[in-house]
C-alpha cells in the first residue's frame, strides 16, 4: 500500500498570457495527486476559477519543453522530482 508520501507529488505550474491573468499569478506551486492530469494539476495550483478553467481546456503543456497533452497524468512521467508545467493558451497572431 503507498503511503501518502507517495500518493502525491509537488509540481511548479508556469502560467503565461490569459492563463496568467486567470489564475491571477505567473507562477504557482502545489501538491497533488500523482494521478491527477496535467491539466488538473494545473487547475489546483491556480485555485481553479471558472475563468482559469476555460483557459486550461484550450492550453497547450509543455514539460521539460515537451509539448504534453492536458490529460497525460503525472504518474505517466519517468521523473517526477522539480516537476514543471507550463501553461500556454492559444495567442492571437501565432
Amino acid at each position: 500500500m503507498r503511503d501518502s508520501v507517495d500518493a502525491t507529488v509537488g509540481v511548479q505550474v508556469r502560467f503565461f498570457a490569459a492563463a496568467a491573468e486567470a489564475a491571477g499569478t505567473d507562477t504557482a506551486t502545489a501538491q497533488v495527486a500523482r494521478d491527477s492530469s496535467l491539466a488538473q494539476a494545473a487547475a489546483q495550483a491556480g485555485g481553479c476559477g471558472n475563468d482559469l478553467n476555460r483557459v486550461l481546456s484550450v492550453s497547450s503543456y509543455l514539460v521539460g519543453g515537451l509539448r504534453e497533452s492536458g490529460e497525460k497524468r503525472l504518474a505517466d512521467f519517468a521523473d517526477l522530482d522539480d516537476l514543471t508545467i507550463d501553461v500556454l493558451p492559444p495567442f492571437a497572431g501565432g
